[in-house]
């Protein structure tokens, strides 16, 4: 019983003591501590690694502080509307969409800020060691690292949730007053506490059954368990995704066919050039506000038409049901025949499942590299935890945090590119068949109702947006237009 520990590695001296006397474990702390000089500039040198995990997590957020400053600016210096929006968006929805967008990027910027600052002090400072120090103390004679991974997983969920507060309050006191927030747009200080403490609950729930399926699959995967972790994420991503192609979207909203009438007399032609059947359109009602889009499923004999009920223009429904807020929102009928023939052109270009499989190829190559890097004790030593004392669960997330920002930079911006892409792709169909039109005065009403501030900077744009902005878009397909017109 008294053998070496199982925690983070093979040691060469008893961790703990016989659990049946009751005596609480016995750590013998090898940490570096605060250790600031290296012994050799060695990657094996803890101290040194050390440095140079947070350099790189540093120097990846000033990266994104530099593109939301850059955002910021572009926001500051543009004045007026975009010359291909000023028949439809006024000046003062512009002078809104500009200044909510300057909100939402400055808190972002803010976060890498925040986020910047408390990753040097859990590194230099040993928050996490001391987090594991806290879980052995409450459980010294339990002899199950399990049990332990599971407590310190909740007890760190709790320290992320305490890691944003800073975050909370800056934007709460400082750029909610600044950016003069409408109070409907901005929920309050005491409520956004109270929901972090239900989230902490929540988390619970979802992190303790996944966090046993990762020591699983870690245990049982032996030297090739990454892939174990891609594969079991790859089954549970793919099958929503086939559940969604052959059933629909049934468990988010709910679902009614669209109603014989105007719109469903003018999606019959579009629907009939993708050999889509006209019976099988249908409006969801979500039970949460989302953005307003419209999906198209097939897989194999089954094809169907999701159209969110906030796309249709006053949501299909009379004014008298609606809220003041909501009324003269969504699209005319043959901006909603655009939209879905946009839809459908990804559909037939199979854009989602592209990206489906382009994503899961980035995170087998990052599985690949954590599985590298995880068992290496000299990383577990750099975030300050005593030599082969610790819990293996947290590789995860320094891995993740510290070893992956470059990588995961440079995937980014190429399945970001991929996305952008597949958007221009999918509004030249649009055109081509017909409905291009169309489909910029949907773009142009969508923009008003969610008061989208049209431009975007280019650096900006590639690693923080999967879609062009809809002045890009517009002024795309208005190229195209003059094309056929030469």
């Amino acid at each position: 019983m008294g053998g070496n520990s199982k925690m983070g590695g093979n040691s060469g001296y008893s961790l703990y003591q016989y659990p049946m006397q009751s005596q609480p474990m016995e750590i013998v702390y090898t940490g570096i501590g605060f250790r600031m000089v290296p012994d050799a500039l060695s990657l094996n040198d803890p101290v040194f690694l050390r440095h140079l995990l947070v350099l790189m997590c540093v120097v990846r957020n000033l990266f994104h502080m530099y593109l939301c400053w850059r955002q910021l600016r572009l926001c500051q210096w543009t004045k007026t509307v975009p010359r291909q929006m000023q028949a439809t968006l006024t000046a003062d929805d512009f002078r809104a969409a500009r200044a909510e967008e300057s909100f939402n990027v400055e808190q972002k910027l803010m976060a890498y800020l925040f986020d910047a600052i408390f990753s040097c002090i859990e590194l230099y400072f040993g928050v996490l060691p001391f987090l594991w120090r806290a879980i052995i103390t409450c459980y010294s004679i339990v002899d199950d690292l399990v049990w332990q991974s599971l407590a310190y997983v909740s007890l760190f969920s709790c320290y992320m949730m305490l890691r944003g507060l800073p975050q909370v309050f800056y934007t709460k006191l400082v750029l909610v007053t600044f950016y003069e927030v409408s109070d409907d747009k901005s929920i309050p200080l005491v409520g956004l506490l109270c929901s972090f403490t239900l989230l902490v609950v929540l988390l619970q729930v979802g992190l303790f059954p996944l966090t046993l399926v990762f020591l699983i699959i870690e245990e049982k995967g032996g030297t090739y368990f990454s892939l174990w972790i891609w594969g079991f994420l790859f089954v549970t991503t793919l099958i929503p995704l086939l559940v969604c192609n052959l059933y629909g979207m049934w468990c988010v909203g709910k679902r009614s066919k669209l109603p014989a009438g105007a719109l469903s007399n003018a999606l019959a032609d579009v629907l009939k050039q993708f050999k889509f059947p006209s019976d099988r359109v249908y409006v969801l009602r979500t039970f949460q506000t989302v953005n307003e889009t419209v999906f198209a499923f097939g897989c194999w004999c089954t094809k169907h038409v999701v159209i969110l009920e906030n796309l249709l223009f006053n949501q299909g429904r009379p004014e008298s049901e609606l809220h003041p807020d909501d009324v003269g929102r969504g699209l005319k009928d043959d901006q909603v025949v655009a939209y879905v023939a946009h839809q459908l052109a990804h559909w037939r270009y199979k854009h989602t499942w592209i990206t489906f499989f382009l994503a899961h190829a980035t995170l087998l190559i990052y599985l690949i590299l954590f599985g590298t890097c995880y068992r290496h004790t000299v990383l577990y030593e750099a975030a300050g935890f005593p030599q082969n004392f610790y819990p293996p669960i947290i590789g995860y997330w320094l891995v993740y945090k510290y070893v992956m920002p470059l990588y995961l930079t440079i995937t980014n911006w190429i399945v970001f590119y991929f996305m952008r892409r597949f958007e221009f792709i999918a509004d030249a169909y649009t055109h081509k068949i017909g409905y291009s039109s169309a489909f910029i005065s949907a773009l142009l009403k969508l923009v008003i109702d969610n008061r989208v501030f049209p431009y975007v900077d280019p650096w900006y744009l590639m690693w923080h947006r999967m879609k062009p902005s809809p002045l890009q878009r517009i002024k795309h397909l208005l190229r195209l237009q003059n094309v056929n017109n030469v």
